[in-house]
């Protein structure tokens, strides 16, 4: 064999056995869906041949009772329990995608999830809040509605009191004027003009 032949028949064996190397890996290790989905059949037994009975007679060669026949209004049996199927499995990833990223995107994915999860979360505190803040605001306004009006109602009560008292020291202002007027004129009657005076 020339070396011109021997390289040529280097390179295709360099070339086919990493694909033939891989289709075999994978055929290996991950059976096409095909054979994964069908669910293995149990083996039933083969049932078991009746013998006639021992003693022979009319019975022995009688057919087999036939079944109980259907009411008009009853209703019919119910079906058969349906069987559950295995879902087939995912199919493999493609083989030129490198597990890292198939991982990434499982990463990525996850992560959406999460974020979802937090923003919905987030607005739910958010709705919270806002709840919260107004029935404060509610408060806060019917406090100082009670404030003010507990305020007029003082300053009422001060006015009412301010009027009463000052009806009260003019009455006694009154009162006091009429007693120095009535001791002015007691003291200059006693005098009768006889008392100490310029001269």
């Amino acid at each position: 064999m020339n070396r011109h032949a021997f390289v040529q028949v280097f390179s295709l064996a360099v070339t086919v056995v990493p694909l033939l190397g891989a289709c075999t890996v994978r055929m290996r290790h991950n059976p096409p869906p095909a054979y994964a989905a069908q669910p293995a059949q149990p083996a039933q037994p083969a049932p078991a041949p009746t013998a006639p009975p021992a003693g022979g007679g009319w019975r022995a060669d009688a057919p087999p009772p036939p079944p109980p026949a259907h009411r008009v209004g009853a209703p019919p049996p119910p079906p058969p329990p349906a069987r559950a199927v295995a879902a087939p499995p995912p199919p493999p990833p493609p083989a030129h995608v490198p597990p890292g990223q198939i991982r990434r995107d499982e990463v990525h994915e996850r992560n959406e999830q999460r974020k979802a999860e937090h923003q919905a979360d987030k607005a739910e505190r958010m709705a919270d809040k806002a709840e919260r803040k107004e029935e404060r605001k509610d408060d806060k306004a019917e406090r100082k509605a009670d404030q003010m009006a507990d305020k007029a109602e003082r300053k009422e009560e001060r006015k009412d009191d301010k009027a009463e008292r000052k009806a009260e020291h003019l009455a006694d202002k009154i009162e006091r004027k009429e007693d120095k007027a009535e001791r002015k004129l007691d003291k200059s009657g006693d005098n009768n003009g006889r008392g100490k005076g310029k001269k």
